[in-house]
Formats: structure tokens, sequence, C-alpha cells
């Protein structure tokens, strides 16, 4: 009625990623920059948004956007949706990396609480962001 229901499912997600990715955080709570480039890593977390969505039986396209543009917002923050704008162009131009790691993530669990292969994959593949703070 007034989206509280939406709230609980973008605020879930949220926490989510943001656990998942701790380890590679720096002191500000960034993650690191190259993130917002990869096309794989960015494949997983929107089918893990899509994932999340279809098992908590959101259908309306508005909601899923919503949840997912949230989701965007609480890793890249202010470069979100530069980030959002490049996965659009990632799906038109049908990227292989981008492809198959967004049909991979419906084969992970992707609740909340069982993220780890997200952090394990992100360890593998990007450097402790560095921001320190003054």
């Amino acid at each position: 009625m007034f989206g509280f229901r939406l709230g609980k499912h973008k605020r879930a997600l949220e926490i989510a990623l943001s656990n998942a990715l701790e380890p590679l955080k720096d002191e500000l709570g960034n993650v690191p920059i190259p993130m917002q480039t990869d096309p794989a890593f960015n494949g997983y977390i929107l089918g893990i948004c899509q994932h999340y969505a279809k098992n908590n039986h959101l259908s309306k396209t508005g909601d899923i956007a919503a949840i997912t543009d949230a989701a965007f917002e609480e890793l890249y923050r202010v470069e979100s949706i530069m980030v959002q704008e490049r996965i659009d162009d990632w799906l038109q131009q049908e990227n292989a990396a981008f492809i198959a790691t967004l049909a991979a993530a419906q084969t992970h669990n992707t609740a909340p609480e069982t993220l780890h292969w997200l952090t394990d994959y992100a360890q593998q593949h990007f450097e402790p962001a560095t921001g320190k703070m003054l």
C-alpha cells in the first residue's frame, strides 16, 4: 500500500550485498572501483537481484527495478546510474561475460544469508578498496 513491503525487500538486498562485499570495502564503505566496469561481476549482481525478486514473488517490472536500483546504489553510490547504463549496454551488446554470470547467478543460492559464493568470487577477482579516512 505505501511501499513498506517493497522497502523490506530493498533493505534485505542492500544488507546482503553489503555484507557479502564487506571484506573488500575501504574505511569509508566503498567497494573497489574496478567493480564498476566489470561485466561479469555486475552480471552476478543483477542476477542476484532478479533471482531474489523471483523467489519473493515480486513480478511487477517497477518493483524489480526499484530493488535492483537500491542494490546498485548501495554498492556504487553516486556511480550507480553510470553502472546501470553500462549494464544496459552489455545487455544490448549481449556481452558474453555479463550474460554468462547473469545466468549463473540464477543457479547459485541467492538468499541474502548465503552469498558467500559472491564474497569468494569478489575476493578472487578484485583487490580491496584503499580509500582512507582522513
